[in-house]
């Protein structure tokens, strides 16, 4: 080692060292879990999940002393997973964002589930609102399941459940119940919906089928209401009603006892609310559309147009509901 002022032996052991060290630090890049590599990878996701969205039907709690709570407008509390192992949820007034990761069991149908982190938005969202309870329990969620349709989420240590079901396309027909939307119906048809709408065996002679869609902008769905039964169809089709919510109550809009579906919701507002397009036919009478416009408390009849060319909006109640599709309604429900 007499080379020690130019320290070739030294420069030559440090090089290989580096050279050593590079190729374990690659090496674990590569093959080691939590690497650099890891960032770019997506989340494992279950595929029954992927790609769908729900809106709040109800949350559960073990504790009997809080029970189960229903949100008053469940279109205000949302859940969509992405595919690209991203979360959106609608928590009323405030937005949150962030990943999921699902792990399905044997069976697809249910599995593991977390969701998170989530950036929230922290808006004062006027009451009655679940959206910070909803927000807070989302980090808690541990499981889920699919079933009847609906989708259960699982919290940790039996802390509860969140109910959900699935957003239905823009103006496709729901048959899914409504209480308060139900006891809005009655009030509106005193003169029909008595004792006599139960037939033989109890089984209900008027049924009902629903969607819903925002006509004034405020970010409130009005519900529209396809009732059906010897009570409320004829030739010309059967009677429609539109509601208005507001809380947890529902108030009537307007009513027409002959409608044939789907309606057309037109891009054109009168006073703040889309025009309707509504079908009509029957009695040898040639079919044709009848717009109504908003006079700022019902609708009201403009002029008639032949039914070609259909006129341009969003059809709202497609799907052909027929009477087996409907949900009965009776006075005891």
């Amino acid at each position: 080692m007499v080379e020690i002022p130019g320290r070739p032996v030294f420069n030559m052991a440090r090089k290989a060292l580096a050279l050593v060290l590079a190729a374990v630090t690659v090496t674990a890049a590569t093959l080691l879990p939590g690497a650099a590599g890891r960032s770019q990878a997506k989340p494992a996701t279950a595929a029954p999940l992927a790609g769908t969205q729900w809106r709040l039907v109800e949350m559960q709690s073990m504790d009997d002393a809080q029970g189960t709570t229903r949100p008053a407008d469940p279109s205000r509390y949302t859940l969509q997973f992405n595919g690209d192992g991203t979360v959106q949820l609608r928590l009323d007034c405030n937005r949150a964002n962030g990943g999921w990761s699902a792990q399905p069991s044997a069976d697809p149908s249910s599995g593991s589930l977390r969701l998170g982190p989530l950036a929230t938005t922290r808006a004062l969202c006027p009451p009655p609102s679940l959206g910070e309870k909803l927000g807070a329990q989302a980090a808690f969620v541990r499981g889920y399941r699919l079933n009847d349709g609906r989708l259960t989420l699982s919290l940790l240590a039996d802390g509860g459940l969140l109910v959900w079901e699935p957003v239905q396309p823009a103006g496709q027909f729901s048959a899914s119940p409504d209480p308060k939307l139900e006891a809005a119906i009655m009030r509106a048809s005193p003169d029909v919906m008595g004792q006599g709408n139960a037939g033989e065996q109890g089984a209900s002679r008027t049924r009902y089928v629903h969607a819903r869609y925002d006509l004034n902008g405020d970010g409130s769905e009005e519900v529209f209401v396809y009732l059906m039964g010897p009570a409320f169809c004829g030739t010309g089709g059967c009677t429609l009603q539109i509601f208005r919510q507001s809380g947890i109550e529902y108030h009537l809009i307007d009513s027409w006892a002959i409608t044939r579906l789907p309606i057309i919701v037109s891009a054109q507002r009168t006073r703040g609310w889309q025009d309707l397009w509504k079908r009509e036919s029957g009695g040898g009478a040639p079919t044709t559309y009848l717009r109504h416009t908003f006079d700022g408390q019902r609708y009201v009849e403009q002029e008639r147009v032949p039914a070609e060319p259909t006129p341009a909006g969003t059809p709202i109640l497609v799907g052909d509901p027929g009477f087996a599709d409907g949900l009965p309604l009776l006075p005891s429900r």
